[in-house]
């Protein structure tokens, strides 16, 4: 626990570091507005002291975002008695813990720890100001000019429904949202990465080491897909469009504050008839079997939501289109969420309602802006290709 403690500690000095790097170069705004820096030894006597109240200032600022930084720190999570025993989720024990599953598995086989800290916050309020304070703005990030955080929440604020501001409310939705997405598509993108060399090394006629051999027959299992159908397991390991995800987020938690995303850490409702944990909804039609599949963490709901359209057959429909889209674009690059919508109408019992539902979400909120997203170097990990 304590060097889970310091590596998030350290993530966030790292962060302050590079913000106070970046505040002082002569490129930086803040607020829209232009700013420079100079040095000392370029200004006369007059217009140095024409500057002190202005030194001052930028001083006790980076003093504020200093001890900013320290407050958010103090949000990180660490296992303990009074949380009812929740353990660290599966998909980030490369930032909190051992690995456990096949998910935190095959980022070990794969030499990648990716970084960053885990945050319970105290209020929405709270979590919107401690984004504020670590420089995350989705203005920022929707122009490229700014990056996100490697922060994964790891519940919804209990409060996010009782925010009166409803441009509040979504702000804290998205930005506690947008890391979880990128971070599954991160995963996704290191898979597909590694089954394209190993399975073009076989192609080649190259023997294959015993590790490598086994860990691509488990990708094969883990997508349902049979041995040897690099085609099939190519279809299925893929991204997700974060306008996507975030929109079909938004719309069945209700921007998180639905009983299912507070209670259960689910942001999809997506059903389950096994025995695993879920919470049953309120107006379950008599003789109804089926729960709303709950989480230990939000990150491991997201990552159930991708692998979910990734691997069920219901939506074989949205993997194929989702392939022509990046043979045609060249990459993921090109994925339209518009359209790959329309391949979702299954998704929900409103059929055609539900994807102009999703449509209007993704207009309205300028969520495909955040298709080009990517994650701050600051707390280290890997750059998406």
């Amino acid at each position: 626990m304590g060097a889970a403690v310091f590596r998030s500690l350290k993530g966030f000095v790292k962060l302050a570091k590079f913000h106070i790097r970046d505040y002082f170069s002569v490129t930086r705004a803040r607020d829209d507005t232009p700013r420079t820096w100079w040095r000392l030894e370029d200004l006369d006597a007059k217009v140095f002291r024409a500057s002190v109240p202005a030194v001052a200032a930028r001083a006790a600022s980076i003093a504020l975002f200093v001890l900013g930084t320290g407050l958010v720190a103090a949000l990180i999570w660490t296992e303990t008695a009074d949380r009812g025993g929740d353990g660290p989720s599966p998909l980030v024990a490369g930032v909190q813990g051992a690995a456990n599953s096949a998910a935190a598995k095959s980022w070990a086989e794969l030499g990648i720890k990716p970084q960053g800290v885990i945050v319970v916050s105290a209020s929405a309020h709270e979590l919107y100001k401690d984004f504020r304070r670590i420089g995350y703005r989705l203005e920022d990030v929707r122009r490229g000019a700014g990056a996100v955080p490697r922060v994964f929440v790891k519940a919804m604020p209990k409060d996010i429904g009782k925010v009166s501001s409803i441009a509040t409310r979504k702000a804290v939705f998205i930005k506690t949202m947008l890391p979880l997405v990128l971070r599954t598509n991160e995963e996704l993108r290191a898979i597909r990465a590694k089954v394209l060399a190993l399975t073009a090394r076989e192609a080649k006629g190259q023997a294959l080491a015993p590790a490598e051999r086994s860990w691509l027959a488990a990708q094969y299992g883990r997508f349902g897909v049979s041995r040897n159908d690099r085609a099939g397991l190519l279809l299925r390991v893929d991204v997700i469009p974060p306008s996507l995800a975030l929109a079909q987020g938004a719309e069945e938690s209700g921007w998180g504050s639905s009983r299912f995303a507070l209670e259960g850490r689910a942001l999809f409702g997506q059903r389950t008839y096994a025995q695993s944990p879920g919470l049953v909804p309120v107006n379950r039609a008599a003789g109804a079997r089926f729960k709303i599949k709950s989480f230990g963490h939000l990150l491991d709901g997201v990552w159930s939501y991708a692998q979910n359209l990734n691997t069920h057959p219901a939506y074989a429909r949205f993997r194929a289109l989702r392939a022509r889209m990046r043979d045609q674009a060249g990459g993921p690059h090109g994925l339209d969420a518009y359209r790959l919508v329309e391949a979702l109408d299954i998704y929900s019992e409103r059929g055609a309602d539900y994807v102009e539902t999703i449509k209007t979400i993704i207009r309205v909120n300028d969520l495909r802006a955040l298709d080009r997203a990517r994650f701050s170097r600051a707390l280290g990990g890997v750059d998406p290709a």
